[in-house]
């Protein structure tokens, strides 16, 4: 374990998801919230040059999404070290955001049913003046449903909440069937992407990305998901 930072740090994100995976790294922070990520105003040419090329329109973009947050809260709190994040779920082009009420989420997993898709999360991390950006994709294959698992899993409430109709680290998680890429990232803060972002901002973590995913998996109730596989 390396000697943990002393530089204050602030997680722009009501998540819980977030909260905890970045707890697991060993990163103490407060939460400031922002519901900036659907602001329009324009975008600093410095801020886009770092933006990863998706094709994606702004307002959807997770990175860009991720940067208002942070912008928002850097605005409010004044320069430190902020951490900010945003996720989406596509599939065929289209952003499948949180469902608009359980009939637009029974309609979401009929459409994944049996499909892969794509989870990205857009990561940006400030420094004082200094700012960087990043975006991190996984493939997610969603196993065949049928109506009734779709209907009974809707009822339980939680896909309302979550980007896509779905939480892998929750109930949903029996949902899938295979995982590309990092697992971390799919749940909402890609932890090896994070650490390195960090670590380039003066600010590495004390707990290795593995040992805190392993930490964090070990939680009862997990266990379940370990079949679908995927990366730190």
């Amino acid at each position: 374990m390396r000697q943990a930072t002393t530089l204050p740090m602030t997680l722009a994100s009501a998540s819980p998801r977030r909260r905890e995976l970045l707890g697991t790294l060993g990163v103490p922070h407060q939460i400031h919230v922002s519901d900036a990520e659907e602001r329009d105003d324009p975008i600093p040419d410095a801020v886009r040059a770092g933006v990863p090329v998706l094709a994606l329109a702004d307002q959807d973009h997770p990175t860009v999404r991720a940067w208002r947050k942070l912008d928002d809260i850097r605005q409010r709190i004044g320069d430190g070290l902020i951490l900010a994040a945003d996720t989406i779920v596509v599939l065929d082009g289209d952003v499948l955001n949180k469902p608009r009420d359980p009939a637009d989420a029974r309609q979401m997993l009929g459409r994944l049913a049996g499909r892969w898709h794509i989870v990205y999360t857009g990561v940006a991390v400030a420094r004082g003046a200094a700012l960087w950006l990043d975006c991190v994709a996984s493939r997610v294959r969603i196993a065949p449903l049928d109506t009734a698992a779709i209907t009974a899993y809707v009822a339980t409430g939680e896909p309302l909440d979550k980007a896509g109709g779905y939480g892998i680290q929750g109930l949903g998680g029996a949902l899938v069937q295979q995982i590309d890429g990092s697992f971390t990232n799919v749940v909402g803060l890609p932890l090896c992407t994070v650490w390195l972002m960090l670590a380039r901002a003066g600010a590495p973590p004390p707990i290795d990305p593995g040992d805190a995913f392993r930490r964090w998996r070990s939680v009862p109730g997990r266990e379940a998901m370990a079949h679908a596989g995927g990366a730190v």
